[in-house]
C-alpha cells in the first residue's frame, strides 16, 4: 500500500505561493471589461477592481501617499496600494501613476499652434469645478494603475499585442513507492 507524502515545508509554502500567484494571473474575463469613450481600448472599471481586492486579500488592502502636482495644463499624482498577501503574511506596496489633462474652454476662433496651447496653459481658461471630477478620477487611475502590477485579473495584460504567461517553477508529484 503507498502512504501519501507531504512536501516539505518550504516546497509546500512555494506551492502556495504559486497557486496564489496563479490565480492573480488569471486573465480578466471579457464580461467584465468595459471599452474606452472613444472606442479604442478595453478597461476593468474600478468597481472591479476593487471587489477583486476584497476578495483576493480579503479586504486587507488600503491607499496611501496620494500625491499630486500640476505640471502645465496636466496634474500628475501617484498613489501607494498595499495588500495583505495571504499565503506570505507580509504587506505588499505597489506605487500606480497617471495624469489628467485640466479641462479648459473652448479656444477662440483663428487661435492656432503656440497661441493656442498658450491660452490652453492660462488658468483663467480653466472650466470652473474642473478638478471636481478631475482629481477623483485621477486617484481612481492611480489606484487601477497600480492594481495591474498584481496580476493579470485585474487587468494586467489588457490591450496589450505581446503577452508572456506565468509558468510556476515549484513542481511537486507524489514518488511513486515501491509496495
Amino acid at each position: 500500500m503507498s502512504e501519501l507524502l507531504i512536501p516539505d515545508e518550504e516546497t509546500d509554502f512555494r506551492l502556495k505561493l504559486q497557486n496564489f500567484t496563479k490565480l492573480l494571473s488569471k486573465h480578466a474575463e471579457s464580461k467584465d471589461l468595459q471599452k474606452t469613450p472613444d472606442g479604442k481600448a478595453s478597461y476593468l472599471p474600478i468597481d472591479f477592481i476593487e471587489t477583486q481586492l476584497d476578495e483576493l486579500f480579503y479586504g486587507l488592502w488600503e491607499t496611501k501617499n496620494f500625491e499630486w502636482k500640476p505640471i502645465a495644463n496636466e496634474v500628475t499624482a501617484s498613489i501607494t496600494l498595499r495588500v495583505f498577501h495571504p499565503t506570505a503574511k507580509i504587506w505588499i506596496e505597489r506605487v500606480g501613476a497617471a495624469s489628467y489633462v485640466i479641462m479648459v474652454d473652448r479656444a477662440p476662433e483663428g487661435l492656432t499652434g503656440q497661441d493656442r496651447n498658450r491660452w490652453a496653459l492660462d488658468i483663467n481658461n480653466k472650466k470652473p469645478n474642473a478638478l471636481d471630477m478631475g482629481l477623483p478620477k485621477l486617484k481612481t487611475d492611480c489606484l487601477k494603475n497600480a492594481a495591474l502590477s498584481l496580476g493579470n485579473t485585474f487587468g494586467r495584460n489588457v490591450n496589450r499585442k505581446l503577452i508572456d504567461t506565468y509558468n510556476p517553477l515549484t513542481k511537486w508529484t507524489q514518488p511513486q513507492i515501491a509496495e
